[in-house]
C-alpha cells in the first residue's frame, strides 16, 4: 500500500521498469533457458501479477488523494489499520499532520503505517480514528462464489443449523461426552465453543472465500469443516516455516516421483510439511461435495483433503490442484480460502489455472501430446508409461479417463481403495 508521495514515485518508476519487462518477455526463451515450462509461465504470470499491484496500489492512492472518496469498508476488524492509512490520505493529511493532531513524533506514524498498525494498542488505534472523524460501523461479509442459497451473515447464525449430528459423531465437540440429545439441546453453546478454538469470535470468521461447487451448498456445514482442517492443521509438526521459495521446479517434480512409492500419500504429506504447508484429511460433511481445500492459516498455507473418492489419480490431482492454488492464488486480493469440488466445471480462471498447472506438473503436456498411452489406452502402455516417467501408473491411466470421459476403462490401475489406508485417524466409515 502506497501510504505518501515519495512511495507514490518509487511505485511509478517501479511499474513503469515492469512493463518494460513485460514487453521484452520471451516466453520460449524463458522456457529455454529455465528448462521448464512451469517455471516459465510462473515467472510470467508472476510478472504480470506484480504489474497489476501496482497499478491498483497507484489508482488507490491517486483516488484517495483526489478527495472523492468518503466512506471505506472493511470486511474483517484485521483492516482497520489500512482503513486508518486510507482515511488520513482521502482527508489530505500528511504523517506529520495526523502526528500533531495526535501529539506523536512524524516518524511514530511513518513506522506504524510501515507495519499496518502492528505495534499499535487498542487506545492508540482509537485516537487516531478520532483525530481521523472516523465513524466506525462494524461490517461482515461473505463473499462467496457458489450456487448456493443466501449467504450466512455474522448477525445471522442459527446454531441449530450447523451439522450437530455429523460433528457429534465425529467427536468434534471436545471435553463434551453428553448424548446426542443433549449436544442438540446445547448446539448454541457447543458450536461457537468449537469454532472460537480455532477463528476466535464466530461474528468476525467470515472472511473472503472463493468456492467451486457445482449444486447447492450447505454454508453452516462447510464452515464447520473450515474449523475442523484449521483444527487439525494445528497440531501439524512443521519442519520449517512456509517459504514460496522453497517450492520450485525441483520440489514440485520431487513430490510428483514421490507418487511411485507405495505409500506416497503418506510421503507428500511429509514432503508439504517440510516447506510449512499442512496437509490434513478429514471426510466431507453432508451438503459439501468437497474434494479439498486450499487455506491460511496464522502458521502458513493448509491444504484440507476429503478423499471423497479413495483412488490414487484422484488424490495427487486434488493435491497438486491444491498445491497451485497456495502457490498461486491465496493471499491474492486478500483470499484466504479456497473450497473444490473438482467434479465441477468452472469457468473462474483461477480454477482453470490450478487445473492446468496440476496436469502440467504430473505429466507435460509435451510428453502427454507424443504418449503412445494416450492413444492405445491398454493397461501395458499405462504402465510403461508410468515406469519411464516414476510416476504412479493412477496418473496415466486417470489422465486418459479424464480426457476421453470414460470412467470404466482401465479401471484396475487407478489405486482404487489405495489411500484411505494410510489415514485411519481420519475416521472413514465411522
Amino acid at each position: 500500500m502506497i501510504t505518501n508521495e515519495r512511495q507514490y514515485r518509487i511505485t511509478k518508476s517501479q511499474l513503469s521498469r515492469l512493463k518494460k519487462a513485460l514487453s521484452d518477455f520471451d516466453i520460449h526463451e524463458v522456457t529455454e533457458r529455465l528448462d521448464s515450462k512451469i517455471l516459465a509461465m510462473a515467472e510470467k504470470d508472476a510478472l504480470t501479477s506484480e504489474e497489476a499491484v501496482l497499478n491498483s496500489q497507484l489508482k488507490e492512492y491517486e483516488l484517495l488523494r483526489s478527495g472523492e472518496i468518503t466512506q471505506l469498508k472493511a470486511s474483517n476488524l484485521g483492516e482497520l489499520p489500512s482503513i486508518l492509512i486510507r482515511a488520513r490520505i482521502a482527508q489530505g493529511l500528511t504523517q506529520r499532520e495526523l502526528a500533531e493532531l495526535v501529539g506523536l513524533k512524524e516518524q511514530q506514524i511513518q513506522r506504524y503505517e510501515s507495519d499496518e498498525y502492528a505495534t499499535a494498542n487498542l487506545q492508540r488505534l482509537e485516537n487516531i480514528a478520532i483525530a481521523l472523524k472516523l465513524n466506525i460501523t462494524e461490517i461482515a461479509e461473505l463473499n462467496i462464489d457458489n450456487k448456493s442459497s443466501d449467504a450466512i451473515t455474522s448477525q445471522e447464525f442459527d446454531w441449530s443449523q450447523f451439522p450437530i449430528r455429523e460433528m457429534y459423531t465425529r467427536q468434534w465437540f471436545e471435553g463434551f461426552d453428553g448424548s446426542l440429545d443433549a449436544a442438540l439441546e446445547e448446539a448454541s453453546d457447543l458450536v461457537p465453543d468449537f469454532m472460537s478454538r480455532v477463528m476466535g469470535k464466530p461474528a468476525i470468521a467470515l472472511h473472503r472465500k472463493r468456492v467451486r461447487s457445482g449444486s447447492t451448498l450447505n454454508e453452516y456445514a462447510l464452515l464447520a469443516w473450515e474449523c475442523r482442517i484449521h483444527s487439525l492443521a494445528s497440531k501439524v509438526n512443521l519442519s520449517g516455516l512456509y517459504e514460496a521459495s522453497a517450492i520450485d521446479d525441483q520440489w514440485i517434480s520431487g513430490l510428483s516421483l514421490i507418487s511411485e512409492k507405495s505409500d506416497g500419500p503418506l510421503r507428500a504429506k511429509e514432503h508439504l510439511e517440510k516447506v510449512g504447508i499442512a496437509l490434513v484429511v478429514e471426510p466431507h460433511l453432508t451438503g459439501t461435495h468437497l474434494d479439498g481445500a486450499a487455506l491460511l492459516s496464522s502458521r502458513g498455507p493448509v491444504i484440507g483433503l476429503t478423499l471423497r473418492y479413495d483412488r490414487l489419480d484422484n488424490f495427487w490431482f486434488v493435491l497438486f490442484h491444491e498445491l497451485f492454488h497456495v502457490i498461486k492464488h491465496l493471499r491474492r486480493r486478500g483470499l484466504v480460502s479456497i473450497f473444490d469440488d473438482l467434479d465441477s466445471e468452472s469457468t473462474d480462471k483461477l480454477e482453470q489455472e490450478a487445473d492446468s498447472l496440476a496436469g502440467e506438473a504430473l505429466i507435460s503436456q509435451n510428453i502427454w501430446d507424443r504418449a503412445l498411452a494416450r492413444y492405445v489406452r491398454s493397461s501395458e502402455s499405462v504402465l510403461e508409461m508410468a515406469k519411464e516417467l516414476q510416476i504412479s501408473p493412477a496418473i496415466v491411466a486417470g489422465r486418459i479417463r479424464n480426457e476421453a470421459n470414460n470412467y470404466i476403462i482401465l479401471n484396475d490401475l487407478v489405486g482404487q481403495g489405495e489411500v484411505r489406508k494410510h489415514f485411519p485417524e481420519a475416521g472413514f466409515g465411522r
